[in-house]
């Protein structure tokens, strides 16, 4: 009887897994031991957003979870589409994801030229890292006192107040609102949250819409009066804001959100597996408190209800696209 020497034996292997390729079992042997390499995820959004942050507090955890590196990206730049073309042009394994916000459910309606993407087939949502409420702001000069009072202004003939906004998704949060009011509410557009904030603080365009993080400061300092948010239940920060339901708007219930999407053709198992990651990170105290700090929640969607989820988005944008008559 004959031993097989080392060198026979790296011989042989190299043939079996030769002809495991050959029926595709190779690739299907590499994807159940996913992850074996560092994993990559592109960011839309400046490093120092909180997007950047928190995508970078998630790649963290799932780099401990997931026992392989898991480094961000940022790819900013083209309304998102940098980052999304990255996403797009890479092979369906797993390796490279993307997160962004309610822009990649908007984009292919409002931007159709640039967004050449079919948001529900070409993308493949895994998780959601968390939600942030909006909040209707207005500068202190504003003589309104609630929503209601806003809308009353707003209704006058001439009406000189318009509203900051800081992007697609605060524009159509804006446009959602003045359509559920049966209102005008002319919007000036700035170059990001930070611009659009200090525009409502000099009084330059007195109305503001933006998720929670960046407005709960100026209303604590009283710089901007809070006038709804769209939480279920009242912040703990800003205890003297009505929920959107108590300002008498139930039916206004816009939220921001982060979450981390593959390219579409990216096996189940990959997109269950990370799934399952995020959300232990999500659900982790360190995660808590940082969202907690920011006025945000975090999420624990299931594969399927993030689906439905995004979908939803998407349907729903596309309608107030539409019925507010956007043209971009």
């Amino acid at each position: 009887m004959t031993t097989s020497t080392p060198t026979r034996r790296h011989h042989l292997r190299r043939i079996a897994l030769g002809l495991l390729a050959a029926c595709g079992l190779g690739s299907a042997w590499a994807q159940a031991n996913y992850p074996e390499r560092t994993i990559r995820i592109v960011t839309p959004y400046d490093p120092g957003s909180m997007v950047d942050a928190t995508t970078r507090l998630v790649a963290d955890g799932l780099s401990k979870r997931l026992g392989q590196p898991v480094v961000v990206e940022n790819r900013t730049g083209g309304m998102g589409m940098i980052a999304m073309n990255a996403l797009l042009a890479a092979p369906a394994d797993g390796y490279t994801l993307l997160t962004d916000t309610p822009a990649s459910a908007i984009n292919p309606t409002l931007h159709k030229d640039q967004a050449r993407y079919n948001p529900k087939t070409d993308v493949a949502p895994i998780a959601q890292f968390m939600r942030l409420p909006f909040v209707l702001a207005v500068h202190p000069n504003v003589r309104a006192n609630t929503a209601k009072e806003l809308v009353t202004l707003l209704k006058q003939p001439g009406s000189p107040l318009n509203a900051a906004v800081a992007g697609t998704s605060t524009g159509l949060v804006t446009d959602l609102f003045a359509l559920q009011a049966g209102a005008t509410l002319p919007q000036v557009p700035y170059r990001g949250a930070a611009p659009a904030v200090l525009a409502a603080l000099k009084d330059e365009a007195p109305i503001v819409f933006l998720d929670s993080a960046n407005l709960v400061p100026h209303i604590q300092a009283g710089k901007l009066k809070g006038l709804l948010i769209t939480s279920d239940a009242r912040l703990d920060t800003l205890p003297g804001v009505p929920t959107a339901v108590e300002a008498g708007f139930g039916n206004f219930k816009p939220t921001t959100w982060f979450g981390i999407f593959a390219r579409s053709g990216v096996p189940p198992h990959i997109l269950k597996q990370l799934n399952e990651a995020v959300r232990e990170v999500m659900q982790s105290s360190q995660t808590r408190d940082y969202l907690k700090a920011r006025g945000a929640s975090s999420s624990d969607m299931g594969l399927d209800d993030f689906r439905m989820f995004f979908h939803g988005e998407i349907d729903m944008w596309a309608d107030v696209i539409r019925k507010a008559q956007i043209k971009q």
